[in-house]
């Protein structure tokens, strides 16, 4: 007969560290984690049940997101284009090793490019997120 002991191992640092930490921390850390998780999750649920699921309303809702207000793509592409063409001439022309007007335009140009592609990014996420919810509906129904 072996000790019940025995068969008793402690949790690993290799085990918390998968578990995030979330493993050996405090009780009221722990509880912490678990109400803001579940804030996100139920956030994440509410935002799915607001995407169409009829197949007419899930393309026309993508299309007004590829194409807002008759554009020719979604928020923040064409933006991006127009100033990825100036960066590029102010790198090629400007001398942007030294403090001056062409460096802080060179550095405002690209800033405003990563905004353009943020807000492109979240638009074609969004449209996939909207093209996909027919089918997670479909696959959360299986499960």
């Amino acid at each position: 007969m072996t000790n019940s002991t025995d068969e008793l191992k402690p949790v690993t640092m290799w085990e918390n560290k998968a578990a995030k930490g979330h493993a050996l921390c405090a009780e009221p850390i722990f509880r912490d984690h678990i109400e803001g998780t579940q804030a996100l999750r139920d956030r994440q649920a509410a935002y799915l049940d607001s995407l169409p699921s009829d197949p007419p309303e899930v393309i026309r809702a993508a299309l007004k997101l590829m194409h807002p207000n008759s554009e020719s793509y979604p928020d923040g592409i064409e933006e991006a284009l127009h100033l990825s063409h100036a960066l590029e001439a102010l790198v090629k022309d400007g001398d942007l090793d030294e403090d001056g007007f062409n460096r802080d335009a060179a550095l405002y140009v690209a800033d405003r490019v990563v905004m353009a592609m943020h807000r492109a990014t979240r638009q074609l996420d969004r449209i996939g997120d909207i093209l996909g919810n027919p089918g997670r509906i479909e696959r959360d129904r299986a499960t």
